[in-house]
């Protein structure tokens, strides 16, 4: 007896072709399908493996005002170790962001190199050539420390011998606002008159001391005295270069 409902009867490819039908449908369909709103979205590809993390960590931005470094100068490996980085675009050093210790700028003859500070008391140390005759350079030291103008003076004499504290001259110098106290000295010079310095003869310094607010600037330029005659109109343009910042 046969019932009221047909059977229908199907073979297994059949089976296997309805199935592939079915699913490629439902996936295109959720291809079309807006996506939910409340699931998050990657907005970035990954990173690749030899790209930086990010440009923060390659940039490493400095805070305003601080001196150029080796990547926009002079690369570290021709620098004196231990020496700050100096911007190939002034190599005479007379742009006033390089030196953040000072309250006052300037403007250093062109053959006058900065070299490596001896201390770190040091803003700036400048190398001035020798003359002609002489086998040494001259120096030019930068610092700013404490006590009066008229005992540091004193000191800056007191390295020499008797003839040549005798000798010494001391003058005054309006630059602008400031106030500029002028030290010349030449003999026989002791440095700073310790039991192992070395005296030597024939030379010279010429020094400025500048009052500036908390401490004054001391400008101290001594070496062979031939040389140091030489650099004097360098000297007294550099002093007269001297503004505060």
């Amino acid at each position: 007896m046969k019932s009221g409902v047909n059977e229908v009867r199907l073979s297994v490819p059949s089976l296997v072709m309805i199935v592939a039908i079915v699913g490629a449908g439902a996936f295109a369909a959720g291809r079309t399908m807006p996506s939910d709103s409340s699931q998050p979205v990657a907005t970035s590809s990954p990173r690749r493996a030899d790209a930086p993390a990010s440009t923060e960590e390659v940039d490493d931005p400095m805070p305003p005002g601080h001196p150029a470094t080796a990547r926009g100068g002079v690369p570290p490996a021709e620098l004196p170790a231990g020496h700050p980085a100096v911007d190939t675009a002034t190599p005479t050093g007379n742009d006033p962001g390089a030196f953040p210790q000072a309250t006052l700028q300037w403007k250093a003859p062109a053959r006058w190199q900065l070299a490596p500070n001896a201390s770190t008391m040091r803003i700036a140390t400048y190398r001035i050539p020798h003359a002609a005759g002489d086998t040494v350079d001259a120096e030019l030291s930068i610092i700013r420390a404490g006590g009066t103008v008229e005992a540091n003076a004193d000191r800056w004499v007191g390295q020499f011998d008797t003839a040549g504290q005798k000798s010494a001259k001391r003058s005054t110098r309006a630059v602008g606002r400031l106030d500029v106290t002028l030290v010349e000295v030449t003999g026989t010079y002791s440095g700073a008159m310790t039991k192992e310095a070395t005296p030597t003869s024939d030379w010279a310094l010429l020094g400025a001391i500048v009052p500036t607010p908390d401490m004054p600037h001391f400008f101290k330029l001594t070496g062979p005295a031939k040389t140091v005659a030489a650099a004097r109109a360098e000297f007294d343009a550099f002093v007269g270069s001297l503004t505060p910042r």
